[in-house]
């Protein structure tokens, strides 16, 4: 993964967020990090905002501002990764995908608040909608994270239509970039499910998919899917929890506020989110 684009709205949490990815980049070996703001303008009302209006200022502050946070994480990279700077008045949606097509092998890193805002997050409420949205791979920070190597990452995998929808190439360009190792965990609650004649085509495709990286398998019992990975993730002291983002099934909920809420406030790990495959992979 050559680049890091970090969104940040000048926070505490953002600041942190940027940190960490500062530090990762030595260990993805990354080629740049690209610091990113968005001063949307607001939509016109009857009331004036004459500081709001003047793009111009907004403008010169973002640079100000962007500069100070390259300042903060220039140590923190390795000396031949450039950090580059920018802003503008799109979407921020837009704006990301926009800078992402002009750099290779691009992911996003966002940061949340943790336990006192929940929900809340780096650039308001659009976080969210930044992880439903964004086509690219997505590096969510809590605010409580602090950089350590990672040795290892833990893949979510709910056992349906594992070949077809999992995004296996992308979670290989991170196991590789970073030499860790990948432990796959299935969380179940269904003791009848584990004999299901699908379930265990589905255990086979799995194999068929990752046996030549030479990962971990793990079945778990937990009728909370959120806590069953992270107290996994916990007792196997994992760097980064990946979540392949569906539009079904075991991890149709994370997008929703309960589950967010459980993934972002039971963790200090951070939360690597990827959209599923488009189309069967071929091993």
């Amino acid at each position: 993964m050559k680049t890091i684009i970090i969104a940040t709205d000048f926070s505490a949490s953002a600041l942190n967020a940027a940190r960490y990815a500062a530090s990762l980049s030595k260990q993805l070996h990354a080629r740049q990090i690209l610091l990113y703001h968005s001063y949307e303008l607001p939509i016109a009302t009857e009331i004036p905002f004459p500081e709001n209006r003047d793009a111009h200022i907004l403008h010169e502050k973002s640079i100000t501002s962007l500069n100070n946070v390259k300042t903060a994480i220039s140590d923190l990279c390795a000396e031949d990764t450039t950090i580059e700077i920018f802003t503008d008045d799109s979407p921020i949606i837009m704006g990301i995908e926009q800078l992402s097509k002009q750099y290779p092998d691009p992911f996003v890193v966002i940061g949340i608040t943790g336990k006192s805002r929940g929900l809340t997050a780096l650039i308001g409420s659009n976080t969210i909608s930044i992880v439903k949205s964004v086509s690219m791979p997505i590096l969510v920070i809590p605010n409580e994270s602090s950089y350590t190597i990672i040795k290892n990452m833990v893949l979510g995998c709910d056992l349906k239509e594992v070949s077809e929808t999992s995004p296996v190439n992308t979670i290989k360009s991170f196991m590789h970039a970073l030499n860790t190792k990948l432990l796959l965990l299935n969380v179940d609650h269904d003791e009848s499910a584990h004999f299901n004649p699908d379930s265990i085509t589905e255990q086979y495709n799995l194999h068929k998919l990752w046996d030549n990286e030479i990962p971990e398998y793990h079945y778990t019992d937990n009728s909370d899917v959120a806590l069953g990975i992270m107290e996994f993730a916990k007792q196997h002291a994992s760097g980064i929890v990946i979540i392949v983002a569906k539009s079904y099934g075991f991890f149709e909920g994370l997008f929703h506020k309960s589950m967010t809420r459980k993934l972002a406030l039971n963790t200090q790990l951070p939360l690597l989110i990827l959209k599923e495959a488009q189309q069967k992979v071929h091993q």
